[in-house]
């Protein structure tokens, strides 16, 4: 599958960020649950980015954009 960008600063975090892309699609997970993993993620030193608004921004219209995401009532 192709990776999209969030706006993380490097390829890794990136990755990062798309597993939890995946993950909310594959889950259907509310949004505030994706909230708080990418919050997790910028704990970590390596993605900081993860919490900026212009990556939240970009995985909300991402999973937006995904078929049957948010027919499912999940997004919020």
């Amino acid at each position: 599958m192709k990776t999209s960008y969030y706006g993380m600063f490097t390829k890794g975090g990136n990755a990062k960020v798309q597993k939890i892309v995946d993950a909310a699609r594959n889950e259907r997970m509310k949004w505030r649950v994706v909230e708080v993993m990418l919050y997790e993620l910028s704990k970590n030193r390596k993605y900081p980015e993860a919490w900026d608004t212009a990556v939240r921004d970009a995985v909300y219209i991402e999973l937006m954009e995904t078929n049957g995401y948010t027919e499912c009532g999940r997004i919020l």
